[in-house]
């Protein structure tokens, strides 16, 4: 039996797995199959490294539109600290930011950023509030309410509060000590340790007192109203024509406190006073002898007022006694040197009837002594009033007088006794000559 061609295993109508082989054996035939192993062609193993790029370049791809995505909406905080409030607001809004304001007490300056939260360079979210914190300035404290109160009282109140109190005298018809304003008033608020300004009353403003003798009543309440003074009127015995003022207290030329009243002795109606020359007035008719004071009786004769302005008080009173006049002697505060007159209540060149007293100024000087009380010298000789006042600290000039009576015997003296003048001030005694 031939043999069959072999098969080309490669030949794809070939089964390998189906191939036999037939042998025959002799006579005895014998059949067997053969079957051949056939091992299967390996394949190629697919590539995954690209599959593994492709894949790592999808993750990357996704991370990277993710931070994209999420940090678009995200902003940086800027730094704010040291700005205004206005400024720092209008930088937080233009990062797309909400600032959230509050204020507190501080050393920097008032409306100025003094931190903030969260802090610069921080990222955050569109939209999100930073909160910063804003200067008030310094601690600040509240004005006490001190009007009203006594300077001692007031002073303590204003420290006790945290501020400095300075205090300046004015003058006032409130009661004298007492403060009647203040600055900054009450109720504001100020940095503490800043100073309040107190006025405090030294009283009313002085006054010189018109003179208002001779003329009638209603001219004379005229007259010391639009001074600043109260009138308070009197009607006494005179030899004037009713309604004429005979006599005003303070005199002419005083100096007063605004308010302070005036008293005026007022000509009655019908009654006259005769006086004679052996007799005086129980009422003055000059407006510089002291209301109820016995005054030497007058004359005809005239003198003429000097001008004694600048003068030493002894000059003055010798060159009035020339003219026949006397004066009336009032210290008062001035800068002069003491003992130098001021002024004077009458003008110079005035005519005065002899005998009548002319009030002047006279300087207590910028550093008066201590204030003494002038002794009386009423009933005393020259020599005993001069010895009785050089006592009590005061300088003694004595002038003379052309007038009746008891040779050096005291007729008068000024200033008056129990007036409180600095010790070493001049005293003028008028004696008879």
């Amino acid at each position: 039996m031939a043999e069959p061609p072999p098969r080309d295993p490669d030949d794809p109508r070939v089964d390998p797995a189906d191939e036999t082989v037939v042998e025959d054996r002799g006579t005895d035939t014998e059949t067997y199959v053969e079957e051949d192993e056939v091992v299967p062609r390996r394949r190629r193993a697919p590539l995954l490294w690209p599959w593994l790029l492709l894949l790592l370049l999808l993750v990357l791809g996704g991370l990277g539109a993710y931070w994209y995505f999420t940090q678009e909406d995200e902003n940086t905080v800027p730094a704010v600290v040291g700005m205004t409030q206005d400024r720092a607001e209008a930088e937080l809004r233009e990062a797309k930011f909400e600032p959230e304001a509050r204020r507190e007490d501080d050393a920097k300056p008032r409306d100025v950023v003094i931190s903030q939260s969260p802090q610069p360079g921080t990222e955050l979210e569109e939209g999100e509030q930073v909160a910063i914190v804003v200067s008030n300035g310094p601690p600040r404290e509240t004005v006490p309410d001190v009007v009203g109160e006594r300077l001692d009282e007031a002073v303590s109140n204003v420290e006790a509060a945290g501020f400095d109190a300075k205090v300046t005298q004015v003058f006032s018809d409130k009661p004298v000590g007492v403060v009647v304003n203040q600055s900054p008033e009450q109720g504001t608020n100020a940095k503490e340790g800043s100073t309040v300004e107190l006025a405090v009353s030294k009283g009313g403003k002085p006054v010189v007192v018109p003179d208002v003798v001779g003329t009638t009543s209603a001219q004379a309440t005229e007259t010391l109203r639009k001074a600043g003074l109260e009138v308070n009127l009197f009607s006494v015995p005179s030899d004037q024509p009713a309604g004429t003022v005979v006599a005003q207290k303070p005199t002419a030329g005083a100096t007063s406190k605004q308010g302070t009243t005036v008293r005026l002795n007022v000509a009655k109606e019908g009654v006259e006073t005769t006086t004679t020359t052996t007799t005086t007035v129980t009422t003055p008719t000059t407006s510089t002898g002291a209301i109820g004071t016995p005054q030497p009786p007058t004359t005809n004769a005239k003198g003429t007022v000097p001008d004694v302005v600048g003068s030493e008080l002894a000059d003055a009173a010798r060159q009035f006694g020339d003219e026949g006049l006397r004066v009336d002697v009032r210290y008062v505060p001035s800068a002069e040197p003491q003992g130098r007159v001021v002024a004077q209540a009458r003008p110079a060149g005035t005519q005065l009837n002899r005998g009548q007293a002319v009030l002047l100024n006279v300087s207590n000087g910028p550093n008066p002594k201590p204030a003494t009380s002038v002794p009386s010298t009423s009933g005393l000789t020259r020599n005993d009033a001069r010895e009785r006042l050089s006592a009590a600290g005061f300088e003694v000039l004595a002038i003379e007088r052309d007038v009746s009576g008891t040779p050096d015997a005291v007729l008068s003296q000024s200033p008056s006794a129990g007036a409180s003048i600095p010790r070493g001030s001049l005293v003028i005694v008028y004696v008879v000559g």
